[in-house]
C-alpha cells in the first residue's frame, strides 16, 4: 500500500547536468503546486511581455534577447513540471476522498 503523505520527488525537466537536482515533491499540497506554478507561468509571462516591447523599440538584441528567451524556457518548463505535479496530487486527494467516502457508507 502507498502512503499518501510520503513525499514522491520527480526531477524537473530542465537542469544544467544530469543528476536531476531540482525535484518536484509529488506529494506536496495541491494548492501549494499550483501557486508554484502560478509564480513561473506569471513570471514567465511578464518576462515576454517587456521582451516583446523592448523588441518593438530595438533595444533588446544579442545576447540580452538569448538571456530572456532562455529564461522563459526554464520558467515555463518548470511551471509545467509543477503543473503536472498538480494534476497528481489532485488526483491522489480525489482518490483519498473517495475512499474516506467508501469507507465510512460501509
Amino acid at each position: 500500500m502507498i502512503r499518501d503523505d510520503l513525499p514522491r520527488l520527480q526531477p524537473m525537466s530542465t537542469t544544467a547536468g544530469n543528476g536531476g537536482s531540482l525535484l518536484v515533491d509529488e506529494a506536496a499540497s495541491p494548492e501549494a503546486l499550483y501557486q508554484e506554478a502560478d509564480a513561473r507561468l506569471t513570471a514567465a509571462q511578464g518576462m515576454l511581455f517587456s521582451a516583446a516591447l523592448a523588441g518593438d523599440s530595438g533595444s533588446l538584441e544579442g545576447q540580452d534577447l538569448q538571456n530572456v528567451a532562455q529564461a522563459a524556457q526554464i520558467l515555463v518548463s518548470d511551471g509545467l513540471d509543477l503543473l503536472r505535479a498538480y494534476h497528481v496530487a489532485t488526483s491522489r486527494a480525489r482518490r483519498r476522498l473517495t475512499t474516506h467516502r467508501t469507507h465510512q457508507e460501509a
